[in-house]
């Protein structure tokens, strides 16, 4: 584990615990006595490497079929095996990047870490695995405001990075997310006119006692975007700003899940990117 610890401004501990041999997860991120990556969700991180703080990348979701490679060794990870048996084609999905150990380096509160192709996984190449070279790069810093990371990815087709941090609701039926986006939202029919029942005072309101896998846009078109979790135990906030003009982020939250998950990525259609060169560079910070 690779912790970084600093102070706020009024004297309360900031705490940020990253795992490099599974994926860089984020496996906690506290700030005094307050826990904003979800607990609950620690037996996804034990099973394949999900949950808790997990990064996207070099894809998002689901590869097309006919883009996965055979997986030569279906035991190579514990869940590959399963996950070929319920008649998936897709062993790691959002990309194999949080399946692996990292290559990291930590000098006081700075964490860097970098990902390629060429690394191996148990004598597996990684782009044998994901089905195309790639280099990621990562940088975390936490600060006496907040937990910044970047991340990048460059490939050899195109490629999406994000980060997938399901966060606390702390059993809040009452709780949403409130945000500046665009009039059309993604869902996997494609783009569709904001409900109006999702809107209050001029911004998404969307209230999680609803299930959600949906897109968005910032409002002005910009290249950053700025969304708050709001529970009656805390706020998360979570601005990004994106190295290119293609962005977007997701928000999921299964029906009556303990979590919600806000995902930045590095593509508006994050499921058919474009570009081969993206990247994100995010600020979490518990209020």
């Amino acid at each position: 584990m690779k912790i970084l610890t600093n102070t706020t401004a009024d004297g309360v501990k900031l705490e940020a615990i990253f795992d490099p041999d599974k994926g860089l997860n984020l496996t906690s991120f506290t700030k005094g006595g307050i826990e904003a990556i979800d607990p609950k969700t620690h037996p996804l991180f034990d099973e394949r490497c999900a949950g808790l703080g997990a990064l996207i990348g070099p894809h998002f979701h689901h590869r097309r079929k006919e883009d996965i490679p055979p997986l030569k060794d279906p035991n190579l990870f514990p869940h590959t095996a399963k996950i070929l048996a319920s008649g998936s084609s897709e062993p790691f999905s959002h990309g194999i990047a949080r399946y692996v150990p990292w290559n990291v380096k930590q000098e006081n509160n700075v964490l860097k870490g970098n990902l390629s192709g060429h690394d191996t996984y148990k004598g597996h190449p990684l782009k044998e695995l994901e089905g195309q070279d790639f280099a990621m790069f990562f940088k975390a810093s936490l600060e006496p405001d907040g937990l910044y990371i970047e991340l990048s990815v460059e490939s050899e087709r195109p490629s999406v990075v994000g980060f997938h941090y399901y966060y606390n609701l702390y059993g809040d039926e009452a709780a949403f997310v409130e945000a500046s986006v665009a009039k059309d939202y993604r869902a996997n029919q494609g783009w569709s006119p904001l409900p109006s029942t999702w809107e209050k005072e001029g911004k998404l309101h969307f209230s999680l006692d609803q299930e959600s896998d949906f897109g968005f846009l910032p409002e002005d078109k910009s290249r950053s975007g700025h969304i708050v979790l709001k529970t009656k135990k805390y706020e998360q906030h979570v601005s990004y700003e994106a190295g290119q003009d293609d962005h977007s982020w997701q928000l999921y939250h299964p029906e009556k899940a303990s979590f919600a998950c806000i995902e930045p990525l590095s593509a508006k259609e994050p499921r058919n990117p474009v570009l081969t060169s993206s990247s994100l560079k995010v600020k979490l910070e518990i209020r």
